[in-house]
């Protein structure tokens, strides 16, 4: 693309930075990173940790926030500013970098019961097996060896990538995305003792994925014992996430890689939870609430507050805790010192 097409395309303003007297129809051929880019690439500033390469790079272009203090110095390139350098470079690599969608159709090789219902315009690849009662909605892409299972419910526009599993009575709503590996709708890990035996409880119940909710590769959501286990709309789920039955997720939450959730957990909308954070069960986790990488939470958390360690607690509170443990070595050698000073005095 030319760099004029670029401009209009992010809805920015094109600058240019020691290149007045060039021509701004330059092609771009591709997006690169700011310390990587070369002559016909265009990169972007998003981070104060690039500031020295804004002089440095060879990139022919560099998407910049609109604060004079990040344009490039010497560096002969054009810049583009623009609100947000992140988001311009979401619609850039969309126009460069199209997602394939397989070709409209049905392979010969699915087997789609009688009784199902399938939407227009699909794409069912290979070995799809599509269960009885299952609605599939207009222009669903099913990738080849997905399983849905009976009484399934998949909404317009979602996309289900290879070797995902859907179990019986999962209602999953638009524009959703389930990455390779998936399993929606798994037997929860619920057992009672009797005479000290394990006995399995059943788990009837369903789950219930919002509208443009994601789904990591590798991850899994159990089904409900009674009722559902539900993640509402807009919530990201990274790869090699656990989330329990009856677990209850809000609007827009993030879930990182490697997150547990145990059973019923109430968590509310807009909650970031970050990579191999642990959640005991029936809990309640408020609006906007931060918990830390690696935090073991045991009880519930208020709207709008930060957690991190083990187990968790505010944030402030868990970073004096960790700054004094890093010092008890050198605590424990003035006490021993002391201790031996007292005998030498006695």
């Amino acid at each position: 693309m030319k760099l004029k097409e670029i401009t209009k395309l992010v809805n920015g303003k094109l600058i240019p930075t020691g290149r007045e007297n060039e021509d701004p129809e330059v092609e771009i051929e591709r997006i690169a990173r700011i310390e990587e880019a070369k002559k016909g690439d265009i990169t972007w500033f998003s981070h104060p940790r690039y500031q020295k390469w804004l002089n440095k790079t060879k990139a022919s272009c560099i998407i910049v926030p609109k604060w004079e203090e990040v344009r490039p110095q010497k560096a002969r390139t054009f810049t583009i500013e623009v609100k947000n350098p992140s988001l311009a470079i979401i619609n850039l690599l969309q126009e460069f970098y199209p997602e394939p969608i397989p070709e409209k159709g049905i392979s010969k090789l699915a087997q789609i019961d009688a009784g199902a219902k399938i939407g227009k315009d699909v794409s069912i690849g290979a070995f799809v097996y599509i269960g009885k009662g299952s609605i599939i909605g207009n222009r669903v892409v099913l990738f080849p060896n997905v399983y849905v299972g009976n009484w399934v419910t998949i909404g317009n526009n979602t996309h289900i990538h290879p070797n995902s599993t859907v179990e019986d009575r999962v209602i999953i709503g638009k524009n959703v995305i389930i990455h390779s590996g998936a399993v929606i709708g798994s037997d929860g890990f619920g057992y009672t003792q009797v005479n000290r035996k394990h006995k399995k409880i059943p788990h009837c119940g369903g789950v219930i994925l919002g509208d443009r909710v994601e789904i990591g590769a590798s991850s899994t959501i159990d089904r409900a014992v009674i009722g559902d286990t539900v993640i509402k709309s807009g919530t990201k789920i990274d790869n090699l996430v656990h989330i329990a039955h009856n677990v209850v997720i809000g609007e827009d939450s993030l879930i990182v890689a490697q997150v547990g959730i145990a059973g019923s957990t109430q968590i509310g909308k807009n909650v970031t939870i970050a990579g191999q954070a642990g959640l005991v069960d029936h809990l309640v986790i408020g609006d906007n609430a931060v918990i830390g990488a690696q935090a073991g939470v045991i009880g519930d958390i208020p709207c709008g507050t930060t957690v991190s360690g083990y187990p968790a607690r505010p944030h402030n509170e868990s970073r004096k805790a960790y700054g004094l443990l890093i010092e008890l070595p050198n605590l424990f050698k003035r006490v021993r010192k002391l201790e031996h000073q007292l005998k030498i005095v006695k």
